[in-house]
């Protein structure tokens, strides 16, 4: 039995066919965040009988929202006392490669694996990273409008803090008194429902630890991966072994992405590169520009 959280903002219809398509008769159950900046009745009435809807939060790329909507998904899992062996992250952009029969098998022959990739930012060698945790990221979560002047102040304040050399360590304070490297990676992993509730009631348990993730930049890609890297399901998880920083591609266990620079919207011409990957899922995949490839991937039944 499989937990799908999937975190939505934009394309109801997208994601009711990627609902439809990961559900089968087997018992999946589906939680479903929607962002609190949009309009969640298109969602609603197209899933409320085939999802579990999660309290919706205000969210801003970067901000520490996303690590809030994240433990919201990873509560309502748990809270089912269902016997998963994973709890998997999607986005509403998703879509599956693999039948859902495929992917529950394979699970189930992994149940002792934390479908989790991360880079360590403290002792690797790559600046831009390090500066998502040295320097102060402030302002992310405020709601202002219009969006040019919130973007003014969070330069601002990132620009002031710079020249005042008001910085943060590399290394995060964890709540059981241990000063601990930051790792990052994707924010889309799967992880056993143990793994799940140690990263919850360590969040519960590490008031310092949130705060120092709380003026980082993009804390949902390193909030859970440092938590996970530095306890004992460390050793069923990936950490990349060099210093160099991979991409975050690279650090993305089950998707086929593309970034050039940004990621790219898939359509029918990706098929091939889709295939040959091997991955379980894919993403960007959008109403109206990648319909062809979705209806290919459903009649093939990988």
């Amino acid at each position: 039995m499989l937990a799908y959280i999937i975190s939505a903002y934009k394309d109801a219809n997208h994601l009711a066919r990627l609902v439809r398509r990961l559900s089968d008769t087997h018992g999946t159950d589906i939680f479903v965040h929607v962002d609190a900046n949009v309009d969640s009745k298109p969602f609603r009435d197209l899933l409320s009988q085939r999802v579990t809807f999660v309290r919706s939060h205000h969210v801003s790329w970067g901000g520490w929202e996303q690590v809030e909507y994240q433990r919201e998904l990873l509560r309502a899992a748990l809270a089912t006392g269902h016997n998963y062996t994973h709890i998997v992250c999607l986005s509403g952009q998703d879509y599956p490669l693999w039948t859902p029969r495929h992917i529950r098998e394979y699970f189930a022959a992994h149940t002792d694996t934390e479908y989790l990739y991360a880079y360590n930012i403290t002792r690797g060698t790559d600046r831009g990273q390090q500066s998502k945790i040295r320097v102060y990221h402030l302002l992310r979560d405020i709601r202002l409008r219009p969006l040019w002047i919130k973007h003014k102040a969070i330069v601002a304040a990132r620009t002031l803090s710079g020249i005042m050399h008001i910085t943060k360590p590399l290394r995060a304070p964890l709540g059981d008194g241990r000063s601990v490297d930051v790792y990052v990676g994707s924010d889309y992993f799967a992880l056993t429902p143990s793994c799940a509730r140690y990263v919850l009631e360590t969040l519960d348990a590490s008031p310092a630890f949130v705060n120092y993730f709380k003026t980082s930049f993009t804390p949902s890609e390193m909030c859970i991966h440092t938590i996970v890297c530095n306890s004992h399901y460390a050793s069923h998880a990936h950490i990349h072994p060099d210093a160099t920083y991979p991409g975050l591609a690279a650090l993305t266990p089950l998707h086929y992405i593309n970034y050039h620079p940004v990621i790219r919207i898939l359509t029918l011409s990706d098929l091939p590169a889709l295939i040959d990957s091997g991955r379980m899922f894919c993403r960007k995949v959008v109403s109206g520009e990648s319909d062809a490839l979705v209806e290919e991937i459903d009649r093939m039944a990988l």
